[in-house]
């Protein structure tokens, strides 16, 4: 007889730490996000421990979010990086005074 996969099955898998894994990456960036903007900057162990997430997926999400400009990394160590919310995080367009002068110039 098979056991179902529960949390409490992954908790015997993994030793007495329960993690939990989001099903899909919107849910997983939501809750870094979240998590970025409550308490500040913090390692991917840190983002890993604190959201109970498994390392790797924080780790996609992270990557996922640097290469959008919703997070920023600061290499702290040689392989270790601080991972913050980003500046510009969704719209980051600068318009410069002289085309928007222009237009309204016309």
């Amino acid at each position: 007889m098979t056991r179902a996969f529960t949390e409490e099955t992954r908790a015997e898998q993994i030793g007495s730490q329960v993690v939990t894994q989001p099903s899909n990456s919107q849910s997983v960036d939501r809750k870094v996000l979240l998590l970025l903007r409550r308490k500040g900057a913090q390692t991917i162990e840190g983002l890993a421990m604190l959201t109970g997430i498994g390392w790797g997926q924080v780790f996609l999400s992270v990557d996922r979010m640097s290469r959008t400009g919703k997070v920023s990394l600061k290499a702290v160590y040689p392989s270790e990086y601080c991972v913050s919310v980003g500046r510009a995080s969704g719209f980051n367009k600068v318009i410069s005074p002289s085309i928007a002068n222009s237009k309204h110039n016309t």
